[in-house]
C-alpha cells in the first residue's frame, strides 16, 4: 500500500454527489434570477408571516416541493415562496428526537452514590 493512500477514503472521494445543491445549483445565474423574480413578486416580505398578519422582510426563497424531491421545479416560480430567515428554519426537516419514558438519575454525595428512577414528564 502506497503512503497516505487509504481505500475507504480513496472510494468515498469517487462517488459523486449528483443532487443539485451539490452540483452548486443556487449558484447559477438562472437560480439568482428566478430568486430575484420571486421576491419581487413578493414585495420582498414573509409570505408566513403575512399569513399571520404580521410583516416582516423576506430575505430566503423557498422550494415549496423540495429540490431534492423535484428537481424538475428547481427554476419554476410557482414553487417559490419568499421567507424571512425564522420561517425559512421552520421548514427544514430535522431529525425528531425521542426522549425515554424514564430517565435514571445519578446523585453523589460526598463520595457515595444513590440511583433512582423518575418519569420524564
Amino acid at each position: 500500500m502506497r503512503a497516505g493512500y487509504h481505500p475507504q477514503i480513496e472510494r468515498a472521494s469517487q462517488k459523486k454527489d449528483t443532487s443539485l445543491k451539490k452540483q452548486g445549483f443556487y449558484h447559477t445565474t438562472a437560480w439568482r434570477r428566478v430568486r430575484l423574480l420571486a421576491l419581487q413578486r413578493d414585495n420582498y416580505l414573509c409570505q408566513e408571516c403575512l399569513r399571520k398578519k404580521k410583516i416582516t422582510p423576506a430575505t430566503e426563497v423557498h422550494h415549496v416541493l423540495e429540490l431534492e424531491d423535484h428537481p424538475e421545479l428547481g427554476l419554476e416560480l410557482d414553487n417559490l415562496t419568499s421567507l424571512c430567515w425564522q420561517c425559512h428554519e421552520d421548514t427544514k426537516r430535522r431529525p425528531r428526537v425521542v426522549l425515554p419514558d424514564r430517565i435514571n438519575i445519578i446523585r453523589i454525595r460526598d463520595g457515595s452514590e444513590t440511583e433512582g428512577w423518575t418519569n420524564a414528564d
